[in-house]
């Protein structure tokens, strides 16, 4: 009796070691199963961050393209510069029509793919002249990038695609050079458009919103175009002492005809602020603080900073805060680089100044005067004045339509097109 009660215990024991090793394998299936939900979480996790790398170093190529779209100078290296013999980031990338303001990307244009990574003491950028891009490679190139490019094909006056690639590490999809593929790719675009520097431009050569005093002096005002007229003087009030203007309008005109005072159109303009507003298509503070704007605040010689604003900042506005006086003597533009000069206050020439380009005379900061005593001043362009003007001097004032349509065109702040916005590739 004691031997088979003996072996029913042993048996027992078998059984709950059986129901235990059960146990225990179902609770390590189940403890594999959990720890593969984690580990396939976790790599999702990451795929995820590096997704959102990449997505978030795209979006930063379109605002980095944007801030140097609206800049000065740059080296290759894209760092603004004051050697006048490099060009500015548009210039590098876009060409832009005089005619029909359509933009491009002819030639090597199309093949210079400015490219940035994003290192943790700040970005190292390439923005070639020729050829592309070239970057050191930091050791392990984990760091985020991203590479950009235009599309000027869009049809649209003033309006180009800009198309950033971002990658979550640095590879070859963001640089050709890199030795592995990038471990998560984005892509996104947007269409820029053109907010324009001189968005109505004026139809004659010296525009003034209220009265006029040329104070008999010789004056020269000349407007050969015919689109326009030959107005040489558009003024909302009167215009007086005018008898030793020498005003030269188109074939057939008298200079006298080429006047037209009391102008209803500038008249109704109640303010400088809608004289402004109908000239640039946005308000004063707008305009002086966009990106594409220059502010110059004048010391002795104005001229001087000014000419040093002018020649580093080509196709940018220069915002000058008088009033200025000019007291070296100052080329500023060309006929195919003209300038958008906007002077707040009184405006003194002291020296030989020719401008190509339009001046503005805002009439904030000074009494509405426009003095030259020595030297000569010639202006190819236009004259504004948003208040009343008295000259003082015999400037030279030459309607120009080239220079004219050139800022309207080419020159102004480039902007986001609203409902542009693409995080795919053109034509998926």
């Amino acid at each position: 009796m004691k031997h088979l009660g003996s072996t029913r215990i042993h048996q027992t024991g078998a059984a709950a070691l059986l129901v235990v090793v059960v146990l225990f394998f179902i609770l390590a299936m189940v403890t594999a199963y959990a720890g593969r939900n984690l580990i396939f979480e976790q790599r999702t996790s990451v795929n995820n961050q590096r997704a959102a790398q990449a997505f978030e170093a795209a979006e930063s190529g379109l605002d980095f393209a944007i801030g140097l779209l609206a800049g000065g100078r740059i080296t290759a290296e894209c760092v603004s510069t004051n050697d006048m013999a490099m060009d500015t980031f548009r210039q590098r990338h876009l060409t832009v029509s005089d005619v029909t303001g359509l933009i491009t990307t002819p030639g090597a244009q199309a093949t210079r793919l400015p490219t940035c990574m994003l290192l943790q003491d700040g970005a190292q950028c390439s923005c070639p002249g020729a050829g592309p891009p070239a970057l050191i490679l930091p050791v392990g190139s984990t760091t985020p990038a991203f590479q950009v490019h235009f599309e000027g094909t869009i049809g649209q006056p003033g309006v180009v695609r800009a198309v950033s690639k971002g990658c979550s590490s640095i590879g070859t999809a963001c640089y050709a050079d890199a030795p592995n593929p990038a471990d998560a790719v984005a892509e996104v675009s947007v269409l820029l458009g053109l907010n324009s520097a001189l968005a109505t431009p004026p139809s004659a050569a010296l525009t003034v919103r209220n009265t006029l005093n040329l104070n008999n002096q010789a004056v020269r005002i000349v407007n050969a175009d015919v689109p326009t007229r030959g107005i040489t003087i558009d003024a909302g009030g009167t215009v007086s002492n005018s008898g030793n203007a020498q005003l030269s309008s188109v074939p057939g005109t008298p200079g006298s005809a080429s006047v037209l005072a009391s102008d209803p159109s500038l008249a109704e303009l109640v303010n400088g602020d809608r004289m402004f507003v109908s000239l640039f298509g946005m308000d004063r503070d707008t305009y002086r603080s966009q990106p594409a704007a220059v502010q110059v605040t004048c010391s002795a010689d104005c001229g001087t900073d000014i000419g040093i604003a002018v020649a580093r900042n080509p196709g940018r506005v220069i915002w000058v805060q008088g009033p200025a006086t000019i007291s070296s003597a100052q080329v500023w533009g060309t006929e195919a680089d003209p300038v958008m000069l906007v002077v707040q206050g009184d405006l003194s020439v002291q020296a030989n100044l020719q401008l190509f380009g339009v001046l503005y005379l805002h009439g904030g900061g000074g009494s509405n005067a426009w003095t030259t005593t020595v030297g000569s001043t010639s202006i190819f362009g236009a004259v504004v004045a948003e208040g009343n003007l008295s000259v003082n001097g015999a400037p030279t004032l030459v309607f120009n339509p080239s220079v004219l349509r050139t800022i309207n065109l080419k020159q102004g702040s480039m902007v986001r097109i609203p409902g542009s916005w693409r995080d795919f590739a053109t034509g998926s």
